[in-house]
């Protein structure tokens, strides 16, 4: 089961996932999360993943397809979270909020 709530904040897209992201959960994922970025045209985007209990090597490359995606519109990707050691090579920021620090609208 994945959860996914979302907050659009001086022009973030705060995402934070809870549960699990693998084969049965990557749907909702596309659905709620690439959709919402894709067709609203939002440029800044922090994934806390903090909270997710495993993911699978499609849910990684998932993460890694969403960060692609944010760079062919000349936007910026964060990441933040957990011990995923999948995503140790992904995780930049020490907490959420430091992404005010780093994106200059």
């Amino acid at each position: 089961m994945l959860k996914v709530l979302m907050e659009f904040r001086k022009g973030i897209l705060f995402v934070r996932l809870f549960g699990i992201l693998n084969d049965s959960t990557i749907g909702e994922f596309k659905n709620q999360v690439k959709e919402v970025i894709t067709e609203s045209g939002i440029k800044y985007v922090v994934l806390n993943t903090s909270n997710l209990k495993a993911i699978s090597k499609e849910g990684v490359q998932e993460i890694k397809c969403l960060k692609k995606i944010l760079k062919k519109t000349d936007g910026q990707f964060f990441l933040f979270g957990g011990e995923i050691k999948e995503l140790k090579s992904l995780v930049n920021l020490e907490n959420e909020l430091k992404v005010f620090e780093r994106v200059v609208i």
